[in-house]
């Protein structure tokens, strides 16, 4: 995939505003950012079915070099009935797109999938207490 907007720049743009005291979804100003998200919304659309970019777009700098990680394991998805974010043919509504601007690492951030099969919380959530990690 050929993007209109190189990841770099958006990447240079994020280093800029938190470099000048601004959060780093302050980016999401500038067309450019709009731009890349329309390219990876047809991107995700085609290889999920069909799922639509609703917009919901935030952006991070995770610096290695200032100790910065990612985050821990987590489900983006987590509303209160988890099974009404299904379609009637067991596909999900939706879905995360992460794309990094830099080098992602397993060390500094990484996406990990668990298949549905061997994750106890697909259908029905996360067990409030946190009893059960599918990572572990």
């Amino acid at each position: 995939l050929r993007w209109d907007v190189e990841p770099k720049t958006l990447a240079s743009a994020v280093r800029s505003l938190v470099d000048a005291g601004w959060p780093a979804s302050f980016v999401l100003m500038y067309d450019e950012a709009w731009h890349y998200a329309a390219q990876a919304s047809a991107l995700v659309a085609r290889c999920s079915g069909g799922n639509e970019n609703c917009l919901d777009a935030l952006a991070w700098l995770v610096d290695p070099s200032e100790g910065g990680a990612g985050f821990a394991p987590h489900r983006d998805r987590q509303p209160d009935e988890a099974r009404e974010t299904f379609r009637g043919s067991g596909d999900a509504m939706y879905v995360t797109a992460w794309l990094p601007w830099t080098d992602a690492t397993p060390d500094n951030s990484c996406l990990y999938v668990v298949p549905a099969g061997s994750d106890p919380g697909y259908l029905d959530g996360d067990d409030p207490e946190g009893a059960v990690d599918p990572l572990r």
